[in-house]
């Protein structure tokens, strides 16, 4: 470079050339830069991200659209208001991150309640090239209770009685505990008195029988298996009509394997099928300790029971005239021992036969 004419080094001075090449130093340089200003854009594919009703402990997984609306590559920072209920919120991958041009990103979380109520948290995607370019995302879900313990049926139908009379069927209340812990349940029967249903003039009243401790456990059925049991009955009467009594028998075995009776079955609505905890039968106890009218019920974790239930028909207002075939109610309360705020209720029908 040195022994070069200086009009030939580009954006050089000659004179500076001269003294250079004497001093055995490279001469001074100038370059031309050229860049394009290009502004980091960030944007979300969905700005509130509503769950809908959950339960307390209830886990779903939702995920954050990150879309980059810029040539460059976008840099993001997810970042969490740090209050308690934000940590309900846990990402799958790292909150930190960075998307292609015009190209976008799917970002995994797992929304996990822990406590019940309106529930609404933001969410913060921070642009690290561009402070001003951040986003914001609200999480909304309605949060309920965690249900402590489920009951199969709310409404048991009984056949016609006459009042004074009890029922000649019986119908079972099945008690499933859907929690890990021992639960110690109160079952009682709503006297004529505290009844409300008094339109007809005759109440049920609920009574448990003597050999209550004799029922049988049954198993609670989860929803896909009573539709296919459903689905199955179906089947089965089309194939009974139709004179199949391969398929007859074929449907009859499925349906005693999803009952898990063992037998044929013979479609009631009393066999109820298990979901995830194995119960244990020896671990129930049964109290009574109102006469027949109420019981205590001790269930062992994921452990249920089932209660045979009669009712007797009660004048609840002598003036009001009675017909026959009126619908009479009544009510059986559920609750916990040390909890009488969560109650379930659950319905008792039957039609009146007047004698004659």
């Amino acid at each position: 470079l040195v022994d070069r004419p200086g009009d030939l080094l580009p954006f050089t001075d000659s004179a500076a050339v001269v003294s250079f090449a004497s001093a055995d130093q490279l001469p001074v340089r100038r370059f031309l830069v050229q860049a394009a200003l290009v502004q980091s854009e960030l944007e979300l594919g969905q700005k509130s991200i509503n769950v809908g009703n959950m339960q307390v402990d209830e886990a779903c997984r939702k995920y954050l659209v990150i879309q980059n609306r810029s040539e460059t590559p976008l840099m993001y920072a997810i970042r969490k208001t740090g209050s308690i209920a934000s940590g309900d919120i846990c990402f799958v991958d790292s909150r930190y991150g960075i998307v292609r041009g015009f190209d976008s990103r799917k970002v995994v979380f797992v929304f996990s309640p822990s406590l019940h109520g309106a529930y609404s948290e933001q969410i913060s995607i921070a642009n690290v090239l561009n402070a001003r370019g951040g986003k914001k995302a609200t999480l909304k879900a309605a949060v309920r209770r965690q249900s402590k313990f489920y009951i199969q049926s709310l409404r048991l139908e009984f056949d016609t009685l006459a009042p004074g009379r009890p029922s000649t069927d019986v119908q079972v209340l099945a008690i499933k505990n859907m929690t890990p812990k021992t639960r110690h349940l109160i079952v009682k029967s709503l006297l004529a008195s505290e009844d409300g249903f008094s339109d007809v003039g005759v109440v049920l009243e609920a009574r448990f029988p003597p050999n209550i401790a004799a029922a049988q456990p049954t198993r609670l059925l989860d929803r896909e298996t009573e539709e296919k049991i459903e689905s199955l009955e179906q089947k089965l009467k089309i194939a009974v009509r139709k004179n199949r009594p391969e398929k007859v028998e074929k449907y009859q075995a499925k349906l005693a394997k999803l009952r898990g009776s063992g037998g044929g079955g013979n479609g009631d609505s009393d066999s109820i099928q298990a979901t995830d905890a194995v119960p244990d039968p020896a671990g129930v106890q049964i109290r009574r300790l109102a006469d027949d009218t109420q019981l205590e019920v001790e269930l062992p974790p994921g452990g249920d029971v089932s209660i045979p239930v009669v009712v007797t028909a009660r004048l609840a207002d002598p003036k009001v005239d009675i017909k026959t075939g009126a619908n009479a109610l009544g009510t059986l309360v559920v609750h916990e021992v040390k909890d009488k705020d969560n109650v379930k209720l659950v319905t008792l029908a039957a039609s009146v036969v007047l004698d004659q």
